[in-house]
């Protein structure tokens, strides 16, 4: 009756290495496959790549463009115009200015001395600066500030998935270590089972037990089977679950091997200051609430957008002329930059509106929208405080759990080893045996369940921080 021994050692002892070494997939190996391989996480870095698409179309506000068109009019022999236009136009970062450098050509018997260039046309380069409304900021420079946060928002919404990701993965893992060791421990005492019945059937044979004896084996054995069966159909559906995070490099499905065990080695153990280092995490790197502070950064530049479209616009267009097509070579026409009194172009564009009820509206939804965002960081960041110190909590209960109930089953075996040992000397009988035993079974896989349990909490503790792994803290 020594076997029970053996079971409670191979349950409670959590250095024990398997026999076949490379059989073991442990969990650090999984983590690492998920990360490396699992769709979804590789979708995630769609986010990023997404994010990165936002900004270069921010950054296409400055791209430099060709601007040109041609108008001609010809009606019973008169050729009434010929207009035509091409400009390269170049936004400028400071300033909000714009610079064109163009070509202008207006011929035509109906066009007035304003307009007529003359065949050789004028060659132009100018500046348009606002002096009032978007020299500070403007719409370009405003969404390409706000592409360049949105890749920040955008991080964090892909670690929040990732994290997210992981802790599934996680407890599918641990339920998977679980039903193992449930397995394990039916597989056993049912051999237990099994060889007290066929030993009993021997002594009935030979006169040295009763026959009922053989029917309290026997009874022991079926229901134990029975547990078996249960074992064996979660352990399969537990590996079917872990199986749903495997995946190859090209992203084809991988079944988990029927040999493949779980490692065997558990619990890490949490240190009491660990809790303010993992609450000063949460604080500083959870997706939920930096995520405002990014929000925060998009509506200051709403706000500094918003309070410089009270300004009025005023937009001050020089350009200074050359006849032809930059014909330095004539001495008349080619003095525009040294005396741009003589050949220039000058515009002044002003709008006001008397009110500013539309812009000051924009801005007060703005500072609603800042104070809005506040209120509700404070909010998230007291849910977080609060779930990491009951995540925290869930896993020193534990601790203290698995410590007594491994206890208990130690006594529950030294109960067991006296009733063995009374039954050997006839003051017992197979049934009080086999309570005892069914009993350590019953405590060995609470030990187990518990042991499952405690790593699940590990990993809620994580995800309730913001981080995805101990290497990360």
């Amino acid at each position: 009756m020594h076997n029970a021994f053996r079971v409670l050692t191979l349950l409670l002892v959590s250095n024990l290495v398997s026999a076949q070494d490379t059989l073991v997939f442990s969990y650090r190996n999984y983590y690492e496959q998920i990360l490396e391989h699992h769709p979804v996480i590789r979708l995630s870095g769609l986010i990023t790549e997404s994010a990165q698409r936002e900004l270069l179309i921010a950054k296409g506000g400055f791209d430099p463009t060709i601007v040109g068109s041609f108008d001609r009019k010809v009606y019973k022999g008169t050729n009434y115009f010929d207009r035509g236009d091409v400009f390269l136009k170049v936004p400028v970062w400071v300033g909000g200015a714009d610079l064109k450098v163009g070509y202008d050509r207006n011929i035509g018997e109906t066009l007035s001395n304003d307009v007529f260039t003359g065949r050789e046309g004028i060659s132009y380069i100018g500046l348009t600066v606002p002096i009032g409304q978007g020299f500070v900021i403007d719409s370009r420079r405003a969404t390409l500030l706000q592409a360049r946060v949105f890749q920040d928002l955008a991080d964090a919404d892909r670690v929040k998935m990732v994290n997210k990701i992981i802790l599934t993965a996680a407890k599918d893992y641990w339920n998977w270590y679980f039903s193992n060791r449930q397995y394990q421990l039916s597989a056993d005492f049912y051999d237990l089972a099994k060889v007290r019945y066929s030993a009993t059937l021997q002594r009935a044979e030979l006169g040295e037990a009763a026959a009922i004896d053989t029917v309290e084996t026997l009874v022991t054995l079926q229901d134990r089977r029975v547990m078996l069966d249960q074992a064996i159909l979660e352990l399969r559906n537990a590996r079917l679950l872990l199986s749903n995070h495997l995946w190859s490099k090209d992203q084809i499905p991988l079944e988990l091997p029927e040999q493949a065990l779980p490692q065997l080695s558990t619990g890490r153990v949490l240190a009491s200051d660990e809790l303010d280092q993992l609450l000063r995490l949460s604080l500083q790197r959870h997706p939920e609430i930096i995520k405002f502070d990014f929000k925060r950064q998009q509506l200051s530049i709403d706000e500094r957008l918003g309070r410089e479209m009270l300004k009025p616009v005023l937009n001050f267009n020089f350009s200074t002329l050359f006849q032809g097509g930059f014909a330095l070579n004539d001495t008349k026409y080619s003095t525009g930059f040294a005396n741009p009194g003589d050949n220039y172009k000058l515009m002044v564009d002003l709008y006001f509106p008397i009110f500013l009820r539309k812009e000051r509206g924009k801005l007060q939804q703005i500072l609603i929208k800042q104070l809005q965002n506040d209120l509700d960081q404070k909010q998230v960041q007291r849910e977080v405080i609060n779930e990491v110190n009951a995540a925290f909590n869930d896993v020193k209960t534990l601790e203290l759990q698995i410590r007594t109930q491994e206890a208990a089953a130690i006594n529950q075996q030294l109960l067991l080893a006296a009733e063995e040992q009374k039954f050997s000397i006839g003051e017992s009988s197979l049934f009080l045996v086999n309570s005892r035993e069914s009993k350590l079974n019953e405590f060995l896989v609470k030990v187990a369940s518990l042991q499952a349990k405690y790593e699940k909490a590990l990993a809620v503790l994580l995800f309730a921080s913001g981080v995805s792994s101990w290497d990360n803290l």
